[in-house]
């Protein structure tokens, strides 16, 4: 529900909570709306193949298509509202599987599941009642706070390269109140928002409800909003137990804020999240602390650009970190990921770092190359998400015509720690090694070109559909440099997409 699931998330709820009294009122008397929504789109990727490891190997997952089929919508009577969201299908419908790690990663694609209705789920259902006082959300929803680092609830983000998947659900009950909008009805102390709230995670990078992991969390937020401006702090705890017994106990905080200009306006565009991550788990351990290690990691997404008020033009630079694992036998988890929907370029986190770390992954749980599997072994592959990296990405967007969106961005991207891969890393004595087998590879992973275009034309009231399509070359840097001083070549992807929304 990429419209209304941004109505579930915090950082919308925190918003639109009621200022006054008679807010509350005109709210009431307000006539009952209906909103139907519905989302049935293909996506079509085709990815040249890039050598995993020192012998060559591929993932085979040159072309894939996959199906998605959402429907549902939102009523409003008074201060009362509710929203349901289905996915009728979803997977991969054509194409070819990719095997690599596929016991050690949830996103290995080894059959044609997109027409299969076992699939089948109920997304999201939820309501929302607004008082005087208050506002009140219980219900399946989804989640996303800030730029959607840290959480996302798979919304696709217009002019931006790649797109989003399934996105974050939870099953909650928040609570948001502006504590002093009776005293500064007019002010911006009249606009804090407090918001606090808890349940459980429905689904997310870390916890899949309905495969027996069972996280329980607990969610508080002060924020402060007005149109074009935004700027607030974010404090989640989660205590979870996963299906194979292991634990994760954490606590994130994640400050967020934003600047910028009006629908058509110009004016300089700002935003930055920063996320902090503490707490332990016993995912991993080691010989020296066998009940787990802790965790202490860091990441951060800024932005700095301006918008023009002629022909949608905006042009933007963003800069990311993700903290890595520096000592891997230390006794502490440092490495950062983003939320695997927070694309960042089209090839290299999204295929060839996905297809290298899962690569590392099977290679690490070889019986015949390392005996018994080391503990978080299945903590390796990357999914995709961005981890250990820093990169700047400077990203350019223009809307010539209504319905047409041209996009391009360069991505430029380290390792945060010195690259390496954890099977060759271990043959050579822990000294951090590259997947080729290079020692001192260093941290310069390479540069990206992308460019796309999207078509959104209206069919009838509401009806419309889309049509898109980017590209994405890789040139590899230092770090996938072999033993013989060559590199892997260019690497290519393409992805289109059409889709029927309401």
């Amino acid at each position: 529900m990429r419209h209304l699931t941004c109505l579930s998330a915090l950082t919308v709820m925190l918003c639109s909570v009621s200022a006054t009294a008679a807010e509350a009122e005109k709210a009431k008397e307000s006539a009952f709306e209906l909103t139907p929504f519905l989302e049935w789109r293909y996506i079509a990727s085709h990815a040249q193949d890039f050598p995993l490891n020192a012998a060559g190997e591929v993932s085979g997952l040159n072309w894939y298509v996959d199906q998605r089929l959402d429907f549902g919508g939102e009523v409003k009577l008074g201060d009362l509202a509710a929203g349901t969201e289905i996915e009728l299908f979803y997977g991969q419908v054509a194409g070819e599987f990719d095997h690599v790690g596929a016991d050690l990663r949830p996103d290995a694609r080894e059959t044609l599941r997109g027409w299969d209705l076992k699939n089948a789920e109920l997304r999201q259902l939820w309501v929302d009642w607004t008082t005087p006082w208050f506002k009140l959300k219980a219900g399946q929803m989804g989640s996303h706070w800030g730029l959607g680092m840290l959480a996302r609830d798979g919304r696709t983000e217009l002019g931006r390269i790649n797109l989003p998947d399934q996105g974050d659900l939870s099953d909650r009950i928040l609570i948001a109140t502006r504590p002093l909008a009776s005293l500064w009805p007019d002010s911006w102390p009249g606009r804090i928002a407090v918001a606090v709230g808890g349940g459980v995670v429905y689904r997310d990078e870390n916890c899949e409800l309905r495969a027996g992991d069972l996280g329980g969390e607990v969610i508080g937020s002060i924020f402060y909003s007005q149109p074009g401006a935004a700027l607030g702090v974010y404090a989640a705890g989660r205590i979870q137990k996963d299906d194979p017994g292991t634990r994760l106990d954490v606590v994130a905080i994640d400050l967020f804020g934003n600047l910028e200009p009006l629908p058509g306006k110009a004016g300089p565009v700002l935003a930055a999240e920063l996320a902090l991550i503490t707490g332990s788990t016993n995912r991993l351990i080691t010989a020296e602390q066998p009940d787990g290690v802790d965790v202490l990691a860091f990441g951060a997404v800024g932005r700095a650009g301006w918008q023009f008020a002629r022909l949608g033009l905006r042009a933007e630079l963003e800069l990311g970190y993700a903290s890595g694992d520096p000592e891997p036998g230390h006794g502490r988890m440092s490495t950062f990921s983003f939320d695997p929907d927070y694309k960042v370029g089209l090839v290299l986190f999204d295929t060839v770092l996905r297809g290298v770390s899962a690569m590392g992954a099977q290679e690490a749980a070889d019986p015949e190359r390392v005996g018994e599997p080391l503990p978080g072994t299945d903590q390796i592959a990357s999914r995709g998400r961005v981890q250990n990296a820093v990169y700047a990405f400077p990203q350019v967007r223009i809307q010539p015509v209504e319905q047409l969106t041209l996009m391009t961005g360069l991505v430029w991207a380290w390792s945060a720690v010195e690259f390496s891969q954890s099977y060759q890393t271990f043959m050579h004595g822990g000294v951090a090694t590259n997947p080729y087998g290079l020692t001192g590879a260093g941290r310069e992973l390479g540069v990206e070109l992308d460019v796309g275009m999207d078509w959104k034309q209206p069919i009838w009231s509401g009806l419309y559909a889309i049509g898109g399509i980017q590209t994405g070359w890789f040139f590899p840097g230092k770090a996938f440099e072999r033993p013989d001083g060559s590199r892997p070549p260019i690497t290519a992807r393409v992805l289109a997409r059409v889709a029927l929304g309401w």
